[in-house]
Protein backbone atom coordinates (compact mmCIF):
# COMPACT_ATOMS: atom_id res chain seq x y z
CA UNK A 1 0.00 0.00 0.00
CA UNK A 2 1.45 3.38 -0.93
CA UNK A 3 1.79 6.25 1.50
CA UNK A 4 -0.41 9.33 1.36
CA UNK A 5 1.90 12.32 0.91
CA UNK A 6 1.63 16.09 0.96
CA UNK A 7 2.98 18.18 -1.95
CA UNK A 8 6.17 18.96 0.01
CA UNK A 9 6.83 15.24 0.30
CA UNK A 10 6.06 14.95 4.01
CA UNK A 11 4.44 11.68 5.01
CA UNK A 12 0.90 12.31 6.22
CA UNK A 13 -0.12 8.80 7.24
CA UNK A 14 0.79 5.37 6.01
CA UNK A 15 -1.72 2.55 5.88
CA UNK A 16 0.41 0.83 8.51
CA UNK A 17 -0.06 3.80 10.84
CA UNK A 18 -3.84 3.58 10.52
CA UNK A 19 -4.16 -0.21 10.63
CA UNK A 20 -1.02 -1.73 12.17
CA UNK A 21 -0.45 -5.39 11.35
CA UNK A 22 -2.54 -7.21 13.88
CA UNK A 23 -1.45 -10.61 15.07
CA UNK A 24 -4.29 -13.12 15.16
CA UNK A 25 -4.07 -16.72 16.31
CA UNK A 26 -6.59 -19.47 15.62
CA UNK A 27 -7.95 -22.03 18.03
CA UNK A 28 -10.35 -24.95 17.58
CA UNK A 29 -12.74 -26.02 20.34
CA UNK A 30 -15.98 -27.92 20.78
CA UNK A 31 -19.04 -26.77 22.73
CA UNK A 32 -16.90 -25.26 25.50
CA UNK A 33 -15.88 -22.54 23.06
CA UNK A 34 -19.42 -21.16 22.84
CA UNK A 35 -19.12 -19.08 26.00
CA UNK A 36 -16.04 -17.35 24.59
CA UNK A 37 -17.91 -15.96 21.57
CA UNK A 38 -20.63 -14.11 23.54
CA UNK A 39 -19.31 -10.53 23.10
CA UNK A 40 -18.67 -11.03 19.37
CA UNK A 41 -22.05 -12.75 18.89
CA UNK A 42 -23.74 -9.72 20.47
CA UNK A 43 -22.10 -7.54 17.80
CA UNK A 44 -23.44 -9.92 15.14
CA UNK A 45 -26.92 -9.74 16.69
CA UNK A 46 -26.87 -5.93 16.52
CA UNK A 47 -25.78 -6.05 12.89
CA UNK A 48 -28.55 -8.53 12.03
CA UNK A 49 -31.10 -6.38 13.80
CA UNK A 50 -29.97 -3.28 11.90
CA UNK A 51 -30.05 -5.07 8.53
CA UNK A 52 -33.14 -7.25 8.92
CA UNK A 53 -35.99 -6.31 6.66
CA UNK A 54 -38.83 -7.90 8.62
CA UNK A 55 -37.58 -9.39 11.90
CA UNK A 56 -35.75 -6.57 13.72
CA UNK A 57 -37.58 -7.11 17.00
CA UNK A 58 -37.11 -10.88 16.99
CA UNK A 59 -33.44 -10.73 16.05
CA UNK A 60 -32.73 -8.05 18.63
CA UNK A 61 -34.52 -9.83 21.45
CA UNK A 62 -32.74 -13.20 21.44
CA UNK A 63 -30.20 -13.45 24.25
CA UNK A 64 -26.86 -15.15 23.85
CA UNK A 65 -27.98 -17.74 26.40
CA UNK A 66 -30.98 -18.63 24.20
CA UNK A 67 -28.79 -18.91 21.10
CA UNK A 68 -26.24 -20.95 23.04
CA UNK A 69 -28.96 -23.39 24.13
CA UNK A 70 -30.20 -23.74 20.52
CA UNK A 71 -26.69 -24.60 19.38
CA UNK A 72 -26.11 -27.05 22.25
CA UNK A 73 -29.44 -28.76 21.50
CA UNK A 74 -28.39 -29.14 17.90
CA UNK A 75 -24.96 -30.47 18.93
CA UNK A 76 -26.59 -33.13 21.11
CA UNK A 77 -27.76 -34.88 17.92
CA UNK A 78 -24.41 -34.61 16.14
CA UNK A 79 -21.06 -32.85 16.41
CA UNK A 80 -20.05 -29.21 16.90
CA UNK A 81 -16.87 -27.27 16.23
CA UNK A 82 -16.06 -23.72 17.35
CA UNK A 83 -13.20 -21.99 15.50
CA UNK A 84 -11.87 -18.87 17.20
CA UNK A 85 -9.69 -16.03 15.96
CA UNK A 86 -7.99 -14.28 18.88
CA UNK A 87 -5.89 -11.17 19.26
CA UNK A 88 -2.58 -11.49 21.15
CA UNK A 89 -4.33 -10.44 24.37
CA UNK A 90 -6.75 -13.40 24.06
CA UNK A 91 -9.74 -11.34 22.96
CA UNK A 92 -11.95 -13.14 20.42
CA UNK A 93 -12.19 -11.08 17.22
CA UNK A 94 -13.91 -13.67 15.05
CA UNK A 95 -15.50 -17.08 15.26
CA UNK A 96 -17.21 -19.81 13.27
CA UNK A 97 -19.61 -22.30 14.83
CA UNK A 98 -20.25 -25.31 12.62
CA UNK A 99 -22.02 -28.60 13.09
CA UNK A 100 -22.46 -31.99 11.51
CA UNK A 101 -25.87 -33.58 11.95
CA UNK A 102 -26.76 -37.29 12.09
CA UNK A 103 -27.85 -37.06 8.43
CA UNK A 104 -24.26 -35.98 7.60
CA UNK A 105 -25.31 -32.41 6.73
CA UNK A 106 -22.63 -29.93 7.71
CA UNK A 107 -23.80 -26.44 8.60
CA UNK A 108 -22.04 -23.18 9.24
CA UNK A 109 -24.32 -22.14 12.08
CA UNK A 110 -22.73 -18.76 12.78
CA UNK A 111 -19.67 -16.94 11.50
CA UNK A 112 -18.60 -13.39 12.26
CA UNK A 113 -15.52 -11.18 12.35
CA UNK A 114 -15.57 -7.86 14.22
CA UNK A 115 -15.49 -4.78 12.00
CA UNK A 116 -11.94 -3.71 12.88
CA UNK A 117 -10.56 -7.09 11.76
CA UNK A 118 -12.37 -7.51 8.45
CA UNK A 119 -10.42 -7.67 5.22
CA UNK A 120 -7.50 -9.51 6.84
CA UNK A 121 -8.49 -13.02 5.70
CA UNK A 122 -9.84 -14.06 9.09
CA UNK A 123 -13.29 -15.00 7.77
CA UNK A 124 -11.65 -17.04 5.00
CA UNK A 125 -9.48 -18.91 7.50
CA UNK A 126 -12.43 -19.62 9.79
CA UNK A 127 -14.61 -20.85 6.92
CA UNK A 128 -11.84 -22.99 5.44
CA UNK A 129 -11.26 -24.65 8.82
CA UNK A 130 -14.95 -25.44 9.24
CA UNK A 131 -15.28 -26.84 5.71
CA UNK A 132 -12.15 -29.00 6.05
CA UNK A 133 -13.57 -30.39 9.31
CA UNK A 134 -16.91 -31.23 7.65
CA UNK A 135 -15.13 -32.91 4.73
CA UNK A 136 -12.87 -34.93 7.04
CA UNK A 137 -15.99 -36.33 8.73
CA UNK A 138 -17.65 -37.21 5.41
CA UNK A 139 -20.32 -34.50 5.18
CA UNK A 140 -22.66 -35.30 2.29
CA UNK A 141 -24.08 -31.78 2.09
CA UNK A 142 -23.03 -28.38 3.46
CA UNK A 143 -25.34 -25.44 4.14
CA UNK A 144 -25.29 -21.93 5.56
CA UNK A 145 -28.21 -19.57 6.25
CA UNK A 146 -28.14 -15.80 5.83
CA UNK A 147 -30.84 -13.42 7.03
CA UNK A 148 -32.77 -11.34 4.52
CA UNK A 149 -31.21 -7.89 4.59
CA UNK A 150 -27.67 -9.27 4.87
CA UNK A 151 -27.27 -10.15 1.20
CA UNK A 152 -23.80 -8.62 1.06
CA UNK A 153 -22.46 -11.83 2.67
CA UNK A 154 -23.65 -13.87 -0.32
CA UNK A 155 -20.48 -12.99 -2.26
CA UNK A 156 -18.34 -14.24 0.65
CA UNK A 157 -20.28 -17.52 0.81
CA UNK A 158 -20.19 -17.90 -2.99
CA UNK A 159 -16.38 -17.98 -2.85
CA UNK A 160 -16.78 -21.27 -0.98
CA UNK A 161 -19.39 -22.66 -3.37
CA UNK A 162 -22.50 -21.70 -1.36
CA UNK A 163 -25.26 -20.43 -3.64
CA UNK A 164 -28.93 -19.57 -2.98
CA UNK A 165 -31.12 -22.65 -3.38
CA UNK A 166 -34.45 -21.62 -1.89
CA UNK A 167 -36.03 -18.96 0.27
CA UNK A 168 -37.74 -19.93 3.50
CA UNK A 169 -40.64 -17.59 4.32
CA UNK A 170 -41.53 -17.34 7.99
CA UNK A 171 -44.71 -15.83 9.37
CA UNK A 172 -43.70 -13.11 11.77
CA UNK A 173 -45.20 -12.74 15.21
CA UNK A 174 -45.63 -9.13 16.31
CA UNK A 175 -45.70 -8.05 19.94
CA UNK A 176 -49.13 -8.80 21.38
CA UNK A 177 -49.44 -12.00 19.35
CA UNK A 178 -50.57 -10.39 16.08
CA UNK A 179 -49.24 -11.85 12.85
CA UNK A 180 -47.05 -9.60 10.71
CA UNK A 181 -43.56 -8.21 10.44
CA UNK A 182 -41.80 -5.16 11.82
CA UNK A 183 -42.42 -3.49 8.49
CA UNK A 184 -45.95 -2.58 7.53
CA UNK A 185 -46.71 -2.49 3.84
Amino acid sequence: MSHITLTRGKKLLAYEDIHPRMSVRYEVMTEEGLDLIAPVWLELRQMHRARSTHFKALLGSQSFEERREELLEKAAGGLMRVDLAREDDGRVVGYCVSSLGPDMTGEVDSIFVTAAYRGMGIGNALMEGALRWMESLGAKRKVVKAIVGNEEVHAFYARFGFLPKSVLLEQAQSPGGKRGSDKHI
